[in-house]
């Protein structure tokens, strides 16, 4: 399966002016995975609910991160080094982060994140709508954490960080995907 996993954490939810502070690339069905995080940038803001949210804290990314315009290296290299061809990106509600990286990838190197990947998303977030209008799935929220428990039948563990929520991502998306099949028979 030719997947990309993805997961993004952010100060704030504008992508042109707040910052992406984690990404996690997935292999889907495989063990390989890349974390970044990112230094924290003077021209892009960091919304302190955000911040908290996340529980990633500017010490941390001033330790741990690298410059923008390394993750984009990093990036693209953890997806020439797995895939063979543009992959189909998956994640829950991956539009907000597809949005996020294309912004990074234009205001750093002139490019875009969309042209990385293939021009089809495989999302959660809208598989869950579809089961839920279908009649299929009975929940009141279509979050990440909703959803994984609704249909994993377990707590979500490390939620709102990139690794812990591509990690749901990728399980929740096998449920569906069971779920689905079931209701084709």
């Amino acid at each position: 399966m030719n997947t990309l996993v993805l997961d993004i954490e952010t100060g704030g939810l504008k992508p042109e002016s707040n910052a992406i502070c984690s990404i996690t690339l997935k292999v889907f069905g495989k063990d390989e995975h890349r974390t970044i995080f990112i230094t924290p940038q003077r021209e892009l803001i960091y919304e302190p609910q955000a911040m908290r949210l996340t529980g990633i804290s500017m010490d941390y990314l001033a330790q741990y991160g690298v410059d923008e315009t390394i993750a984009i290296k990093q990036i693209l290299s953890f997806i020439r080094e797995n895939f063979k061809k543009r992959p189909y990106v998956l994640g829950h509600n991956v539009e907000f982060d597809v949005r996020f990286l294309d912004c990074l990838f234009k205001r750093k190197a002139n490019i875009r994140f969309s042209d990385e990947i293939h021009f089809h998303r495989k999302d959660t977030m809208y598989n869950a709508l579809f089961l839920k209008d279908a009649g299929v799935l009975e929940i009141e929220s279509i979050s990440l954490g909703s959803c994984y428990t609704k249909l994993c039948n377990k707590q979500p563990t490390n939620a709102h960080s990139s690794l812990g929520d591509v990690l749901m991502t990728e399980e929740l998306y096998k449920m569906q995907m069971k779920l689905i099949n079931k209701e084709k028979e």
